[in-house]
């Protein structure tokens, strides 16, 4: 019954020092405040359009490349021509792509995060973003390099080596991914999404005690985390405790009515206790939500209905 994604890579929003926003004019710092505000309400469109202000206040183009091109934000070939006021057209930039990754444009994402870093290739945020948004693409191999430039920037990252523990974990090197996933928890033992994710690569390694001991951790820290509830839900299933995996499920679901898995799974669960007309209602609303696990999910209802008829 494995039908679960492990956690989105997390992403971080560049953020700079009070000394270095000083040096920008007032209205970029402005448009660069309002850009991170915006993103903190879910209004990536608006903060792509404050961010694109910011870093045309506070950067310029040479006028030969700028007469007939796209402009600040336009095209990428422009982006080595500029030259900088100030560092905070670099976060600006980084800032713009974590909200296209957002939006699903990650090779917009990448493109801004290659501008921030010409400016300012030590700002590590960006580093961690590209890496996400190749991790998005499966670019597995690139998102990796720029995971380890990141920690090479700062070690002590936690969610870096969560991001890189799963780019590991899809690349089924489990030892490397636990190993990140453990560094992270060393490093800030409250970061909920770590437990999350080391517990589905347990769960891979065979350890069930320690996978629904790790989800129970990320319950323990946040008892709204839906993620955690689906995580319990599907250790408990792999242990046969059924109707106790359909109580996470129901959880995770109240948390998040909008979590496509843990329909699909708890749909799966239904199916073994012989409720079908519950299970259908559950697959119909994972797909409408996710209709690209179309495939996964009628392979893994397949799956259990053979494993029904096989019982006595």
């Amino acid at each position: 019954m494995k039908l679960h994604l492990i956690a989105k890579a997390a992403l971080t929003l560049s953020l700079l020092a009070a000394p270095c926003l000083a040096q920008a004019p007032r209205a970029a710092q402005d448009h660069f405040k309002r850009g991170g505000s915006l993103y903190q309400k879910g209004d990536f469109e608006g903060a792509i359009a404050d961010f694109t202000k910011a870093i045309e206040i506070s950067s310029r183009l040479d006028n030969r490349n700028w007469q007939g091109g796209a402009g600040f934000g336009g095209a990428a070939t422009n982006f080595d021509k500029v030259r900088v006021l100030d560092p905070l057209a670099a976060a600006a930039y980084a800032n713009r792509g974590l909200a296209r990754y957002q939006l699903g444009d990650y090779e917009g994402a990448i493109a801004d995060c290659d501008r921030a870093l010409a400016i300012n290739p030590r700002l590590q945020d960006a580093y961690n973003n590209r890496g996400s948004a190749r991790y998005a693409l499966k670019d597995y191999d690139r998102a990796l390099v720029d995971y380890g430039r990141a920690l090479a920037i700062d070690p002590r990252d936690a969610e870096v080596y969560n991001n890189r523990g799963n780019v590991y974990m899809d690349k089924g090197d489990l030892d490397r991914a636990l190993a990140d996933f453990d560094h992270a928890v060393a490093l800030d033992p409250r970061l909920k999404t770590v437990y999350f994710n080391r517990g589905f690569a347990r769960r891979e390694k065979r350890d069930g005690d320690g996978a629904l001991k790790d989800f129970d951790k990320a319950v323990t820290i946040d008892s709204r985390f839906a993620k955690g509830y689906y995580g319990r839900g599907v250790a408990l299933a792999d242990r046969n405790e059924l109707d106790r995996a359909v109580r996470e499920f129901n959880r995770a679901i109240e948390l998040d009515p909008s979590y496509a898995l843990a329909y699909g799974n708890r749909g799966l669960v239904l199916l073994l206790l012989g409720r079908d007309a519950e299970a259908e209602k559950d697959f119909e609303r994972a797909l409408a939500l996710r209709p690209e696990t179309k495939e996964e999910l009628e392979l893994n209802i397949e799956r259990v209905k053979k494993s029904r008829q096989a019982k006595p």
